[in-house]
């Protein structure tokens, strides 16, 4: 590929959004040699993880429409006007060869300007239940990468599609173990539970998980516990000064790679990018979907796990804790059982996708260019 492609990403409101289309971005830059730079929101998480991650990221003012009888949705077709105008002119000034959407309120503007621009134009979608802004500019884009083949069934037309899987981040796990394990405090020997609930906490999760602490039924094991920003003070003051539990306790983990290369279970939702690195990684879960997500696709997405054998489902309902206390309690008696679910998850685990995508993408940029 030329050595001076510009491509712009757009998506975000979540880490399921952002995380793909910073690996992405990732690979392109270090493969290729692209220039990558985003465009999001100011309150977007995309604003913080993608800055970090080293790309410019170019805001507009954009946000979600909420359904029911919000004030906030009176500004929406304003938003909506002023975001139109301010995507086509970030297109352009940075004359892109590519604009890669990735889902999120974000993506819309921007993708539909590059349309009408006539900019190569691609859509990765993550889940098998597409979200709003994806299955309406799915007919209008050149490209579109899905994970999962279910999605189809919910897009009326769609020029071409190719089914790859997620990309995820590269370097998933290392073998520098004795460094792992002095990142989080742990100690050689005993099993490792990782926790979180999805990029930005689950307060639900948090709280069974303070409960089931409280009956010793990680007796024998430790935990990497990220509980999200929200939670992060209340939990780290708890337990400061806890002895009976070795336990790291965290806003967010950056070095994923370690959190997964030490552990032996995860408790964690069912997002599409989690499976996909949890699969790469080998992890067995048990996995708790998020209930309020678009279409369950939560759900969906753990169910294919679930029944393959590598993982186990625990509703967020009024009985999570009692439901996720008798699960952990079979698991952790039953390691061979832990190891059979380890095999079982890493079978869906596509070691490809950034390959096939960044062919893909080569070939569109080609086409369109000739």
């Amino acid at each position: 590929m030329r050595r001076d492609l510009r491509i712009i990403f757009a998506g975000g409101g979540t880490g399921g959004h952002v995380f793909p289309a910073i690996y992405m971005a990732t690979f392109l830059k270090k493969h290729w040699g692209a220039d990558c730079q985003f465009v999001g929101t100011k309150k977007g998480i995309e604003n913080r993880k993608v800055s970090q991650a080293g790309f410019l990221v170019r805001n507009i003012w954009i946000s979600g429409f909420r359904r029911g009888l919000y004030i906030a949705n009176l500004l929406f077709p304003l938003k909506l006007i002023v975001s139109t105008i301010q995507s086509r002119r970030i297109l352009r000034q940075t004359k892109p060869h590519l604009v890669i959407g990735t889902g999120g309120y974000v993506a819309g503007p921007v993708l539909r300007q590059a349309v009408k621009l006539n900019i190569p134009t691609a859509i990765q979608e993550q889940n098998s239940y597409p979200g709003v802004t994806t299955r309406l500019l799915a007919p209008h884009v050149d490209l579109v990468f899905l994970a999962y083949e279910e999605s189809l069934t919910y897009f009326k037309d769609i020029k071409n599609f190719k089914l790859v899987g997620n990309p995820i981040r590269e370097n998933l796990i290392t073998t520098r173990m004795n460094e792992a394990r002095k990142y989080f405090g742990l100690k050689k020997g005993l099993d490792t539970i990782l926790i979180f609930g999805g990029s930005q906490g689950s307060t639900h999760i948090n709280h069974a998980v303070d409960k089931i602490i409280s009956e010793s039924v990680f007796k024998g094991v430790q935990i990497i516990w990220q509980t999200g920003q929200i939670d992060f003070k209340y939990y780290s003051e708890k337990y400061k000064e806890y002895t009976d539990l070795t336990i790291c306790i965290t806003p967010f983990i950056d070095r994923m790679d370690y959190a997964y290369s030490v552990s032996n279970l995860a408790i964690t939702r069912a997002g599409a990018m989690t499976i996909s690195e949890l699969s790469a990684a080998g992890l067995p879960a048990i996995l708790i979907p998020y209930p309020f997500a678009a279409g369950n696709h939560q759900y969906k997405n753990a169910r294919t796990i679930v029944d393959a054998g590598g993982a186990v489902l625990v509703e967020d309902n009024s009985e999570l804790e009692n439901n996720l206390k008798t699960q952990l309690l079979l698991l952790i008696s039953k390691p061979d059982q832990i190891s059979q679910m380890a095999a079982a998850i890493r079978q869906f685990h596509k070691a490809d996708a950034m390959i096939k995508i960044s062919d893909e993408l080569a070939r569109l940029i080609n086409s369109r260019t000739d």
